[in-house]
């Protein structure tokens, strides 16, 4: 893995790396962690293997360097921390990489659009579940909020969690709106 001046990494590469960036050493379980209780409510939390290919080759490229901590046990882990490279690579991806067009990447909402095909009771109901379930990330936002207000270090983690409350909200909202039409619909053919 190369970072060419003109190359661009993998954004899921640069995730990681960010993750990085937030604290001085985060092992492969904690960085895998702190993905699942941040990145999973606007991009995507990574699997544990894939953090640690990774963690690997962002080493190899020397974005990232790692030590051995002895454990408790006989087990010892390896922790990563961003190095000076690493974080001017993180700086020149988040400053000049090209802005992507947003993609909407909802199964749920592909589901409701092949709703041609399945009962609208069911699809009623599974998109009450879903709804449940933009609820519950609704208040992990509110909780990432509040846990990342109490250090000004999170003061963008934070402003991504109200972000991150502003578009489950708006998600809800439509998630009501296919409830309504497939009502709608339903009633129509009938």
């Amino acid at each position: 893995m190369s970072a060419a001046r003109n190359a661009w990494l993998p954004t899921s590469t640069y995730s990681i790396l960010g993750l990085l960036s937030y604290a001085p050493e985060l092992s492969g379980f904690e960085v895998k962690k702190w993905a699942d209780l941040s990145l999973r409510f606007f991009y995507a939390s990574p699997a544990t293997s894939q953090i640690y290919r990774e963690l690997e080759k962002l080493e190899a490229a020397g974005l990232a360097a790692s030590r051995v901590v002895p454990g408790e046990s006989a087990r010892s882990k390896r922790a990563y921390r961003i190095t000076d490279t690493g974080r001017a690579e993180l700086k020149r991806w988040v400053e000049e990489a090209p802005v992507e067009p947003p993609m909407l990447r909802d199964s749920m909402v592909l589901r409701a659009w092949l709703g041609h095909v399945a009962d609208p009771e069911r699809l009623r109901e599974l998109l009450a579940e879903h709804r449940r379930r933009l609820e519950e990330a609704l208040e992990g936002l509110r909780r990432l909020e509040e846990s990342s207000a109490v250090d000004p270090h999170f003061a963008f983690p934070e402003l991504i969690a109200r972000w991150g409350e502003h578009q489950t909200a708006a998600a809800i909202d439509g998630v009501d709106l296919l409830v309504e039409g497939v009502a709608r619909i339903a009633d129509a053919e009938s």
